[in-house]
């Protein structure tokens, strides 16, 4: 399923408006609050990549305005704090 696919196409290649963006913002958030908060989810629940592959569609297909970048670089900030929790420590 390609996430970015709810809109259609804009036209002629351009970007979507900022308007757009805010509620799939919002659920991101959402879903990434819920799946990190307090580490009680099996690690087979988060797909960094998956997540990361969402918000990289978002900021190739949407024109955004500097707050919705700094909500990505916190969700963005957020998944790498999770991925370096889930990955196996070195000895």
């Amino acid at each position: 399923m390609n996430p970015t696919r709810r809109h259609p196409a804009a036209p002629g290649g351009a970007r979507h408006p900022a308007a757009l963006v805010d509620s799939q913002l919002r659920h991101l958030e959402n879903v990434v609050r819920y799946l990190t908060r307090g580490r009680t989810t099996h690690s087979d629940e988060f797909d960094q990549r998956y997540w990361e592959q969402r918000i990289r569609a978002l900021e190739q297909t949407h024109e955004l305005i500097a707050s919705q970048r700094d909500r990505i670089a916190r969700l963005r900030h957020r998944l790498g704090v999770e991925a370096a929790c889930d990955s196996p420590s070195r000895e």
